[in-house]
């Protein structure tokens, strides 16, 4: 901890932020003196300057802010609980929630560059998921519910939308912005749905530059040889392939990859729910799906927007992520119509990929098993499988080609690569080709 150590005033408790372990007050006299500051702060600033100020602004009023606070902890005899440096970092905790994103700010870039998503739990605990990383760390830190609603109104309100009571679960993408470099994707629920003192909150950050395959090659989640072979698929036009894989194991960002590889000519359809995927590509035609309101109305499918895409002259068509039946058998229909097409679906083997495609066309739009099998042989030409290691890092678990002609009534696969697990280690990922793949 920076600065003399110091002994607590009586109701001051311990904040983690700049500087170190802060001491301030109880969460009764905390607010009362944030509220003090940002009123005064109000009456000397107009709105516009605070909502939008200029770097010349935003120091004046970080100054003010510094000032303002001092005075409101000697009215209270707070200030022999702070040292240097935790008083520079209780008024950094004010600037940010006056002029930004509050305790979201030492989360986000420039601060932190590793993080891919940022967690709120009902009791208030923070949690962050470093790129690349299977599961959530815990932050040393724990911001007021109050903190958290002002954070949720700011996030909120230039969409237009609100959590309240009425409307307790709100899904929002948040565009580019300084503190959002990229943009994001957050899904809030509120009380008393979330069972706790805190609303639920969960911000997906998207990338701000796409992930080259050169990437993919040095965090080691595929070998030259599976990306050469992925880019002669594409390049020839055989790019009919569906990436399957578990939650947070790389779909996404490995389908963002293998559209480099698209014709830099060729029209590219894109078709997310929701929009995350950066393709770097000059004619890109891009399209989000809509879910519908509170009372079921102005919903927007994706199965929808597959059937719309086929208006639009695609020359690839690229699908998010196929959760839905008619999204399945519309987007196998149109790859069996001699559109290539790259997408996703969530399953942890291409045999489960098949059977879940089966059952939501089933389900969904009353498609029989074998029906859509049929429609799988034509339309899938590969099936690439993300995953985890056994030390958790995510790796191309396998290629699979897909046979033209069912075999006894099913879908025939046969692997192209495997990966090896036995003979891998932490820093030399091993692949295996298989001989006899056709």
């Amino acid at each position: 901890m920076n600065g003399p150590t110091t002994t607590p005033a009586p109701g001051v408790r311990r904040y983690l932020g700049e500087g170190g372990a802060v001491p301030t007050v109880d969460e009764a006299l905390l607010a009362e003196i944030i509220a003090a500051v940002i009123q005064r702060v109000n009456t000397e600033f107009s709105p516009d300057e605070i909502l939008a100020p200029s770097e010349a602004v935003r120091r004046q009023i970080g100054e003010r802010i510094a000032v303002i606070a001092r005075a409101e902890l000697r009215k209270r005899n707070l200030m022999t609980a702070f040292s240097a440096a935790q008083e520079q970092a209780f008024i950094q905790r004010i600037i940010h929630q006056t002029l930004g994103l509050g305790f979201l700010e030492e989360l986000l870039p420039p601060g932190r560059t590793d993080v891919s998503e940022i967690m709120v739990n009902q009791d208030g605990t923070l949690w962050v998921m470093p790129r690349g990383a299977r599961r959530s760390q815990p932050v040393d830190a724990h911001p007021s519910a109050a903190e958290v609603r002002l954070v949720i109104d700011k996030l909120l309100g230039p969409q237009a939308k609100a959590l309240s009571e009425a409307n307790p679960v709100v899904s929002a993408r948040l565009p580019r912005s300084v503190r959002l470099p990229a943009g994001a994707r957050v899904n809030i629920v509120g009380l008393p749905i979330a069972n706790g003192e805190y609303p639920i909150v969960n911000i997906r950050l998207y990338e701000d530059k796409p992930v080259t395959p050169q990437q993919i090659l040095a965090w080691g989640m595929a070998n030259e040889e599976i990306m050469d072979f992925l880019q002669e698929l594409i390049a020839g036009n055989e790019g009919r392939v569906m990436i399957a894989g578990g939650t947070a194991s790389g779909k996404t960002t490995l389908l963002s990859v293998l559209c480099n590889y698209i014709h830099s000519e060729a029209r590219i359809v894109l078709i997310e729910e929701p929009a995350e995927i950066f393709i770097a590509h000059p004619h890109v035609v891009s399209m989000e799906a809509r879910p519908p309101s509170v009372e079921g109305k102005y919903g927007v499918p994706l199965g929808t927007l597959v059937t719309t895409a086929m208006r639009q002259s695609p020359e690839w068509l690229v699908v998010g992520e196929v959760r839905t039946g008619q999204a399945a058998v519309w987007l196998l229909r149109a790859q069996m119509s001699d559109h290539p097409g790259l997408s996703t679906v969530h399953a942890e083997s291409p045999a489960a990929a098949v059977d879940t495609l089966c059952l939501l066309a089933l389900m969904d739009m009353d498609v029989r098993f074998e029906a859509t099998k049929r429609l799988i042989t034509h339309a899938i030409r590969t099936f690439v499988q993300v995953g985890f290691d056994r030390r958790h890092v995510r790796r191309v678990l396998r290629v699979t080609r897909v046979e033209p002609e069912l075999k006894h009534g099913n879908v025939f696969l046969h692997d192209v690569f495997r990966f090896d697990e036995q003979a891998s280690t932490a820093g030399r990922p091993v692949w295996i080709a298989i001989a006899d793949s056709g």
